[in-house]
């Protein structure tokens, strides 16, 4: 028996906070099927909040084949290109694939022009919010 369970779907608050900083989305994956899947998640946040976005998606060419072969240097290398090429083209992006967010804390901080998400800190955020919410609640 589950009382007060919460089910998250871990990109989904990233998807809804990306559509807060604006109409233009970049969105960056290092595999086809993870590309597709975001891009969409995302546009259909923007309709659910009644916003007109435009989205940018990028598929880093060649980065899940070094992550999957060991050289995580390359990945990051590649996703950190892509990340610098295309912030200056929108209001935020989007990493479709947690494995990308220890770039961004590789990045120094002057390249991080704009809001760069991750699901997993997304998604802890929006947890910890329900969680403290549902505290306050059953406090009264």
């Amino acid at each position: 028996l589950l009382t007060g369970s919460i089910v998250l779907r871990v990109d989904e608050p990233m998807a809804f906070e990306a559509v807060g900083h604006g109409r233009g989305m970049g969105v960056i994956a290092t595999l086809p099927s993870t590309l597709e899947p975001t891009a969409s998640l995302v546009s259909s946040k923007a309709r659910e909040a009644g916003k007109e976005i435009a989205i940018n998606a990028t598929l880093v060419a060649g980065a899940f084949d070094a992550f999957a072969s060991g050289d995580g240097a390359r990945h990051d290398a590649l996703v950190g290109e892509a990340i610098l090429k295309l912030s200056p083209q929108g209001d935020v992006l989007v990493l479709a694939q947690a494995s990308m967010a220890r770039v961004v804390d590789a990045l120094p901080a002057g390249q991080k022009t704009i809001p760069i998400l991750s699901s997993p800190r997304s998604a802890v955020s929006h947890l910890a919010s329900l969680v403290n919410s549902s505290k306050e609640t059953s406090c009264r």
